[in-house]
């Protein structure tokens, strides 16, 4: 995943427990909640998917720590290959 430098302090933020507008805000980035884009398949759109986030034109998702790594890495492939744009996981621990 190729990410700004800001983008990154966002996803680091958020990983050690930021809120996402929040953590956006401190590094003046745009962020929108619960977005929905097309993905496609073969170039063509297949279906709609709801985007949790989008910070800064990036995708953002959630994986807690029962979904295996391995997992999460093919489930962030296949929706990188059907989004427009880049798509970052952020691994958090489940909570108790």
């Amino acid at each position: 995943m190729s990410t700004s430098e800001p983008v990154d302090r966002v996803l680091e933020r958020i990983a050690q427990g930021d809120a996402v507008a929040a953590a956006c805000s401190a590094e003046g980035l745009a962020c929108q909640r619960d977005v929905r884009v097309d993905a496609h398949y073969d170039g063509k759109p297949v279906c709609t998917v709801t985007l949790p986030w989008v910070v800064d034109g990036h995708a953002l998702l959630f994986a807690d720590e029962t979904i295996a790594i391995s997992i999460a890495e093919e489930r962030l492939a296949s929706l990188a290959a059907a989004l427009v744009m880049p798509v970052c996981v952020i691994r958090r621990p489940v909570a108790a």
